[in-house]
């Protein structure tokens, strides 16, 4: 008898404690946006390589404030600047394919440096959600624009979204949105390059 009543009394407990385990192992409210690994030191510019200058894509987003929601209804934030870090991933990813590539913060400045192409774009939408406590789900969506020196050459959107199911981990929210971005600006700088080479 003793026994099962200890079953009884062990039961709820397990339980317990499994979710409390759970609950701490999640993801945090707070969001790294992590950036891609850096550029190697081996990838140079081609010597005749096309200067493309991509401008700090502006945040269209219709709520600058949080990254997403959990599923207790409250919000994932971060600290980071989510149009920085997207415009950043692209000059690098651009880099990474062999082009000249500057940042800057603005049209004008990058203007100032008289590059050969010019990348702009809008953020619309950042989105994390917590589905479960195994299951988290990621969107981005942008919209960009290549020109030269006489105009626009292209504009498209993009999306790229992501879902992970499995223990939860404090870095899982973290690396699930450095996928989502990975998948996002890869596609973006192959169809810029395409259409720059395109051209020459």
């Amino acid at each position: 008898m003793k026994h099962s009543r200890h079953n009884v009394i062990f039961a709820p407990l397990a339980v317990l404690l499994t979710t409390l385990l759970l609950s701490a192992c999640g993801p945090s409210n707070n969001v790294r946006l992590l950036p891609p690994p850096p550029l190697d030191a081996s990838v140079l510019p081609a010597p005749n390589a096309p200067r493309i200058s991509v401008v700090t894509f502006v945040d269209k987003r219709q709520d600058q404030s949080a990254l997403g929601v959990r599923r207790d209804k409250s919000a994932f934030v971060t600290s980071d600047d989510v149009s920085q870090w997207i415009s950043r991933a692209l000059a690098d990813e651009l880099a990474r394919n062999g082009m000249q590539v500057t940042f800057a913060l603005n049209v004008n400045q990058a203007r100032s440096g008289n590059p050969d192409y010019l990348v702009t774009g809008q953020v619309e939408e950042a989105w994390l959600r917590e589905v479960s406590a195994t299951d988290i789900s990621t969107h981005l969506r942008v919209s960009y624009a290549l020109a030269n020196r006489q105009g626009r050459m292209m504009h498209e959107s993009l999306n790229a979204s992501q879902s992970r199911t499995g223990l939860p981990s404090g870095a899982a929210a973290d690396n699930l949105m450095l996928e989502t971005l990975r998948d996002l600006v890869k596609p973006m700088a192959q169809k810029i390059v395409q259409t720059i080479q395109g051209k020459k």
